[in-house]
């Protein structure tokens, strides 16, 4: 093993840690401790400081600049925006749209709700996010970690209140923030209208790809949040509440509170998944099922269908008494 000794000039370090099998491709390691059998493996440890920001973020679009099998230095885009206040912190929100939708559109969605956060609407390319089978192959969460390490270069932004929340394909980027990026990149993960699926958790593990591999073969520990929501309708005819194969997607889902239940698992829970109708909620269509003292809930909506518009303004006020 081969060391590296050299002088540092801050205070406060970042350490990234990562694995390869060829030095071209590099994927993040989740643990401190790293081990292989494969005498072709390679690791290797990035060390940044870490700056005390000092520019204060405004309204804007944030720019990351990525290549990949169908794009050759192509800018990926999220607009962001910032409440008109004196605050000298806010806590952010960053949203990932639903198949075909965009960073704008799910902001005006949102446009009247969540007014003293710094909110974000992420690009997906071709108007999607890719988790296995779509027709993007972008590395969406590589976007996400620069877009990340931008927005918490200002001055302006709590980087100890971030949450993500997606929409359909937007959610299944969450989980797989939720299961990929470290505990420091963000801290809540809110996905409706989406759930787990077996590739990224079987034989009691989670499981990530390596970018652009599409098979889920690398396994890891799910880092620590202090919020995982999960909202479903029990009458979505996309991806249904009560799992199973989805032909157009390749995957196999969960059942949307049995997938919630193995996120409660990962985070400590040993107690067995909860039965009966769960705890009411100000809808009386939404019941709750809460694990960890409400760190993991599972957020059933009786009739509700994929979009679950009609109810929307119900989960905005339950993910507001979560984060706020």
């Amino acid at each position: 093993m081969l060391f590296f000794f050299g002088s540092l000039f801050a205070s406060n370090y970042k350490i990234t840690i990562e694995s390869s099998d060829d030095l071209k491709e590099w994927a993040l390691v989740h643990t401190a401790s790293v081990s292989s059998e494969k005498e072709t493996n390679f690791y290797r440890a990035k060390i940044e400081a870490i700056i005390d920001p000092i520019e204060i973020l405004e309204s804007t679009t944030l720019t990351v600049m990525q290549t990949w099998s169908q794009e050759t230095n192509y800018e990926r885009t999220a607009h962001v925006n910032v409440p008109n206040s004196n605050e000298e912190k806010y806590p952010v929100i960053i949203f990932f749209h639903g198949s075909g939708g965009s960073g704008n559109a799910i902001l005006s969605t949102f446009n009247n709700h969540f007014e003293n956060f710094i909110k974000v609407g992420m690009n997906g390319y071709l108007n999607k996010w890719n988790i296995k089978s779509e027709p993007t192959k972008a590395n969406d969460i590589e976007f996400l970690d620069k877009i990340l390490s931008q927005l918490k270069s200002y001055s302006n932004v709590d980087d100890q209140r971030i949450t993500l929340i997606g929409l359909s394909n937007g959610a299944g980027i969450v989980i797989k923030a939720l299961i990929e990026l470290p505990e420091d990149a963000f801290h809540n993960g809110i996905h409706i209208a989406t759930q787990a699926t077996e590739d990224q958790y079987r034989n009691n593990a989670f499981w990530y790809n390596n970018h652009p591999n599409e098979q889920y073969l690398i396994e890891t520990t799910l880092p620590n949040r202090n919020k995982i929501l999960n909202f479903h309708g029990t009458s979505d005819s996309v991806i249904p509440y009560n799992g199973g194969n989805v032909s157009f997607l390749n995957s196999t889902f969960y059942n949307a509170h049995e997938s919630t239940y193995h996120f409660a698992k990962g985070l400590g829970y040993q107690e067995n998944i909860l039965s009966g109708n769960g705890g009411n909620t100000a809808n009386s269509n939404i019941k709750e099922f809460s694990y960890l003292d409400n760190r993991v809930v599972h957020y059933k909506v009786l009739n509700g269908d994929h979009s679950l518009q009609e109810h929307m303004s119900d989960i905005v006020n339950i993910i507001k008494n979560h984060i706020e």
